[in-house]
């Protein structure tokens, strides 16, 4: 009888240190892989914003996520060819930067070149830019206009947010602590339950772990 007790009393115990431990050892987990995680997704959503500032720079505007696939797989830049400068003694003479550069005293030439070529000389892979890491989930990519005051006027100035929710890389670890993360992120005012770069609020091209 002793020795079943005993038995008992070790299993019972040996289950209790194994649950300390895990309280312990799980939030430890989490953190680390949502911080490996973090770190390559954090890379995707900065190209994100360096390719939207290329397409903005064309088109006067943001992209959708497939506008931005369209243009990184056959659009165009164009990069200005600027030779000589400009002076204040041209400009007396009454001539303009573009009659300037007609006469051959200055160089000012358009030349429109493949997007892919410029904008993807590090190998990455359209195919593969917004999967989230290895799963189904998506990064999601919205553009659009805000107002801005600027003067007497109140103009359109565009915008872009591209997000990946906690779920999207994260539904596989402790569900616990997925929840306690969210909730700690709503208490906060303008935050996200997740990664983020740009804005649909303001003119932004910062992600919120910067």
């Amino acid at each position: 009888m002793n020795k079943v007790f005993i038995a008992l009393v070790a299993i019972v115990a040996g289950l209790l240190a194994y649950l300390t431990y895990e309280s312990v050892a799980t939030p430890v987990r989490f953190d680390k892989v949502q911080i490996e995680r973090e770190k390559e997704l954090q890379k995707k959503l900065k190209k994100i914003a360096n390719y939207q500032d290329a397409y903005e720079d064309v088109y006067d505007r943001f992209a959708s996520r497939e506008e931005l696939t369209e243009f990184l797989t056959s659009g165009k830049l164009y990069y200005v060819k600027a030779e000589g400068v400009y002076t204040d003694e041209m400009r007396e003479k009454g001539l303009s930067e573009q009659e300037a550069a007609q006469k051959g005293l200055i160089v000012r030439d358009t030349t429109w070149v493949s997007a892919k070529d410029s904008l993807l000389k590090d190998g990455t892979d359209v195919a593969t830019l917004f999967n989230v890491l290895n799963t189904n989930n998506k990064i999601s990519v919205v553009a659009a206009y805000i107002e801005q005051v600027a003067g007497q006027d109140t103009i359109q100035v565009p915008v872009f947010e591209a997000t990946i929710p906690f779920e999207a890389y994260l539904a596989d670890q402790d569900q616990k602590r997925l929840e306690l993360k969210k909730a700690e992120r709503k208490k906060k005012a303008n935050s996200y339950a997740g990664l983020r770069i740009g804005s649909l609020k303001e003119v932004k091209m910062t992600g919120n772990w910067e």
